[in-house]
């Protein structure tokens, strides 16, 4: 894996989480994000000469910004102190500390913003963040905290302490502040979160098709002449369907036993209408994420050449996390809908009424075979209908009104890291009950995708003969899953914005 070139490469959420995963990875400060860094430092220490007010480097912070500090003309022991204390402050967080795995994500974000030359910090500071990334060593990080209005203050607030206790890079100029007043650490999470819910989304379709087939779906309902123009346009049920036919190969159904209804019940036949919204949501929020991390989370941000006389420092709001709330939200409905699908065919599976013998077992009398399997994929659902209750409208103005609108992100992007977990649950959960389907038929040996969706399952999942405890093979499927993307041959469920 070559050296990822911070502030010049594409990084995308996978991009991200396969640099996370990977123990050897390397980022790399190269010369023409240096240069870009030097020159925006450069230009702080000319404004300052200039007796410009800057905000952060000679104000007050926040609410606090309309007091004009006096400032030295070189960096020194006023100049650090007041970052100092600008850390020291919001160090206030609570809550559960962030996955490491989440926190080598942020070094890296947070790296390849301060890369892009426009946060006036000098190249050191990135350097001490390629550093942890490439050693370790970086601190806590809490989850509770941070308003994802200025950023991740308080989350990100013991980074910037750690960096100025044990970096030489100190924290000079606006440095504690750049560290901080980004979306970085909030956009790093739902990153690696995303990326996780693509892969059990899509192990979810398949989990479908394969407990479709066993329940004897009469496969009109998936074929391409109901899902394609002229009759639909939805390209998120068009591909759906697709996957749906994919994975079962054009086998035919198993028998079902008389007196059924002639339509299937919505939790099989309307699989392409209920998950192909999900599909394309998914799809915008990769965009929307992807442009994040390409962007520059900051604020003052500096003008570059662009603006006259080329040492301007312009305020916005770009570390207001409008997009990366709504894109977690998002996010989350779309799991709580794919799971509420899954549990509705868990009981179909386990309720013995289309051919399958009840509870999935034929060990005799008085057992009970997968039937917690499913008490367990019921509960795991409502508690994904709770999570997909959305975080963003739910925000508060706060810091003395100066920050009088926030995004909430940081709530919403943890709230979705519990949605994926519970999801994996569910996904092995269903999983485990569409495989031991699967083996009272005949015929979807035939099924080449079918085979090998089954073999995945059956790695981690031992088949059940009498009533064993599952809790351990489960846990084990949930995590394989988690990380693991389907098969290349199987159909794109989406195109991935480049964004």
């Amino acid at each position: 894996m070559q050296a990822f070139q911070l502030g010049e490469a594409h990084l995308t959420p996978e991009i991200l989480a396969a640099c996370v995963d990977n123990p050897s990875a390397r980022l790399k400060l190269g010369p023409a994000a240096r240069a870009r860094m030097e020159a925006s430092w450069a230009a702080l220490q000319v404004a300052m000469a200039q007796g410009a007010e800057i905000y952060g480097v000679n104000t007050g912070f926040g609410g606090n910004a309309h007091h004009r500090l006096a400032h030295p003309s070189e960096p020194g022991d006023e100049d650090l102190g007041r970052q100092r204390r600008l850390a020291r402050y919001l160090d206030a967080g609570s809550g559960p500390a962030l996955d490491p795995r989440v926190v080598r994500g942020i070094l890296l974000a947070r790296a390849h913003v301060l890369a892009r030359g426009r946060s006036a910090v000098p190249p050191a500071l990135v350097e001490a963040l390629i550093d942890l990334f490439h050693h370790g060593g970086a601190p806590e990080l809490p989850a509770w905290g941070s308003l994802g209005a200025s950023g991740d203050l308080v989350t990100l607030a013991p980074l910037a302490r750690h960096l100025e206790e044990t970096q030489p890079v100190g924290l000079p100029g606006r440095t504690a502040l750049a560290v901080m007043n980004g979306l970085s650490g909030v956009t790093a999470q739902v990153a690696l979160d995303l990326v996780a819910a693509m892969h059990l989304f899509q192990w979810g379709v398949a989990s479908s098709a394969a407990a479709g087939w066993a329940l004897g779906i009469r496969q009109e309902a998936w074929t391409e002449l109901l899902h394609a123009p002229p009759v639909r346009h939805h390209p998120g049920q068009v591909r759906v369907a697709a996957m749906l036919r994919h994975i079962v190969g054009g086998i035919p159904s198993p028998s079902l036993p008389a007196g059924l209804p002639i339509q299937d019940p919505y939790s099989l036949r309307c699989i392409p209408q209920v998950l192909g919204p999900g599909t394309e949501q998914l799809a915008l929020s990769y965009g929307w994420i992807t442009q994040e991390l390409e962007g520059v989370s900051d604020n003052p941000i500096w003008a570059g050449a662009e603006w006259e006389p080329g040492t301007a420092f312009l305020s916005s709001g770009h570390f207001f996390g409008g997009y990366v709330a709504q894109a977690a939200d998002t996010i989350s409905t779309v799991l709580a809908r794919l799971g509420d699908l899954l549990e509705r065919q868990t009981f179909l599976l386990v309720d013995g009424t289309r051919g399958l013998p009840e509870n999935l077992t034929t060990a005799g009398p008085g057992r009970h075979g997968l039937k917690g399997v499913h008490q367990a994929a019921t509960a795991l659902t409502m508690r994904l209908q709770r999570g997909a209750i959305p975080s963003a409208p739910f925000a508060r103005s706060a810091e003395g009104h100066n920050q009088d609108v926030v995004s909430n992100a940081m709530n919403a992007a943890t709230a979705l890291s519990e949605q994926v977990d519970v999801l994996a649950a569910l996904v092995a959960a269903h999983s485990t009950l569409a495989a031991q389907a699967l083996e009272f038929r005949d015929g979807w040996q035939g099924a080449p995708d079918l085979v090998e969706w089954h073999t995945v399952i059956r790695h981690t999942m031992p088949a059940l003969g009498d009533d064993a405890p599952l809790r351990t093979p489960l846990a084990a499927l949930s995590s394989h899953l988690t990380a693991t993307p389907p098969p290349p041959s199987w159909p794109a469920l989406w195109d991935k914005p480049a964004g």
